[in-house]
């Protein structure tokens, strides 16, 4: 009997040869032959949208026993790029790819295979991940046509495909960035420091639109980037890097995020439409997956061992601290401060006591609100002044947790521009996933960069370090 992946690598040959004279009836009963021998006899056509139109794309539907849905798209040779090129530069999507998984989004939809039977990419179009790629039928019929199959894809072959472990995510972030932070050295002669910014503010930025937190500025502020990314992608990408250089200005404007602050020397350079346009192409490119908070603390596991070191330790228990957050009262909760010395304790560490501090505020914030209501006056008798005048009595520490912690309660001694790089990249992340998780919208994030500090030749006594109480200059030099 005829092994199908003979028949496949006949189709795929002969779809190559011919099909640039092909009619449209012609295609389709290409893309309906392959199914076939995939085990796909019932697949369901649909009409495509503008992009796949646009890329002349055959789409259907794939449904697995009503529990895996696939989104097929079959496109003419060279609508593709080389999968092997993509991944290569630390890319997950060529413009095709990104451009159907952007127009297939739904809740409906779990995976996307595009090809053009030499060409193919496989992806969760959940997360944006690539899961297999192929750059000839040979290795489409090793790996992505058993994967697949009907009846495969029935028991479950799609969901057992291995996912990129977080090291290999992570890694490829890192190559990404360092490549372009090189080139911009290159150009423009600029510091280290200006030129790993881009990278650090695309994770920022790409962070924040997935989280529903900055409802006034977030969809007008992502809406323009993936406008920019469109004309840097187009014929015409003049004006981009001007525009990029606003963009980033506003988003400084509106989010109060230190990384976006003006950096001269750095403006300059991204204001070149040769330096801009092929940075936001490929800044499209790059799936999800790479901008977790994980994944971008991860990418900083490289270099000086001591560092790397630094991005693994776990947070030690530290029954100081835990007893000195025990025992704060409303009436010394705004004077308190928690510091922590990254070099000794490692990056983890400033997310880990950031989110006890909290804690503390919210324990003490329920307890101010359970004396108020057991002092207030009958429901009757208590107006709008006397409720404000009770709620003026609240610590700062309550009344804004998150911006208080960063401003006054969290010291991070750091050492050296690596350790602060790292730790406000951390931070604000982590400020974005702590707001959406408490279901806090806000006109701006707190200011992550006031709770880190120089870290001193000579530290404080060990007793402050772990969060004894101290005035202000003796815990960093924190201001009002």
């Amino acid at each position: 009997m005829r092994e199908p992946s003979a028949d496949i690598a006949k189709l795929c040959e002969s779809w190559w040869e011919k099909l640039a004279d092909a009619t449209r009836m012609e295609q389709q009963s290409y893309v309906r032959r392959l199914l076939e021998l995939l085990g796909w006899e019932d697949h369901l056509p649909f009409t495509p949208k503008p992009a796949a139109a646009a890329l002349s794309a055959l789409p259907c539907l794939l449904r697995g026993d009503g529990q895996c849905m696939v989104a097929a798209y079959f496109l003419p040779p060279g609508a593709l790029d080389s999968p092997a090129s993509v991944v290569e530069r630390g890319l997950d999507h060529c413009p095709a790819t990104k451009a159907l998984l952007d127009e297939t989004r739904a809740p409906g939809i779990h995976y996307l295979l595009a090809t053009d039977l030499h060409r193919s990419y496989l992806y969760d179009a959940r997360t944006e991940e690539l899961l297999l790629h192929a750059d000839d039928p040979r290795v489409f019929n090793a790996d992505l046509a058993p994967a697949l199959r009907r009846q495969n894809v029935e028991r479950g072959s799609l969901e057992d495909l291995r996912r990129q472990p977080r090291s290999v995510v992570a890694r490829r972030l890192r190559e990404w960035n360092q490549r372009w932070a090189e080139h911009l050295r290159r150009e423009g002669r600029i510091s280290e420091e200006a030129a790993s910014l881009p990278g650090d503010r695309l994770c920022v930025a790409r962070f924040l639109f997935g989280h529903d937190i900055l409802r006034r500025t977030r969809d007008r502020l992502a809406r323009r980037f993936g406008e920019l990314v469109a004309r840097a992608s187009g014929v015409s990408p003049r004006g981009c890097g001007a525009d990029l250089v606003r963009l980033f200005h506003d988003m400084w404007l509106d989010w109060r995020v230190e990384l976006f602050a003006p950096c001269p020397e750095l403006d300059t350079l991204l204001a070149r439409d040769d330096i801009a346009a092929p940075w936001l192409r490929e800044a499209g490119l790059l799936g999800r997956n790479k901008f977790t908070l994980a994944a971008v603390l991860e990418s900083f596991n490289h270099g000086d061992p001591a560092e790397k070191m630094r991005v693994r330790m776990v947070p030690e228990e530290n029954e100081e601290r835990d007893l000195y957050l025990a025992r704060l009262t409303l009436d010394t909760v705004d004077a308190a401060r928690v510091a922590v010395d990254v070099t000794e304790e490692g990056y983890r560490a400033v997310t880990h006591w950031f989110d006890r501090l909290v804690a503390a505020y919210d324990r003490l914030d329920t307890e101010f609100d359970r004396h108020s209501r057991a002092a207030a006056p009958p429901v009757d008798d208590l107006d709008l002044f006397a409720w404000s005048e009770m709620d003026a009595r609240r610590p700062a520490a309550c009344a804004d947790k998150l911006g208080h912690a960063c401003a006054r309660g969290l010291t991070v001694y750091c050492a050296g521009a690596r350790q602060r790089r790292v730790s406000l990249l951390l931070l604000t992340l982590h400020l974005i996933s702590r707001l959406e998780s408490r279901h806090e919208a806000a006109d701006r994030l707190p200011d992550a960069a006031r709770a880190l500090a120089e870290r001193p030749r000579v530290l404080p006594a060990a007793g402050k370090v772990m969060g004894i109480n101290a005035p202000p200059d003796e815990t960093g030099g924190l201001d009002d």
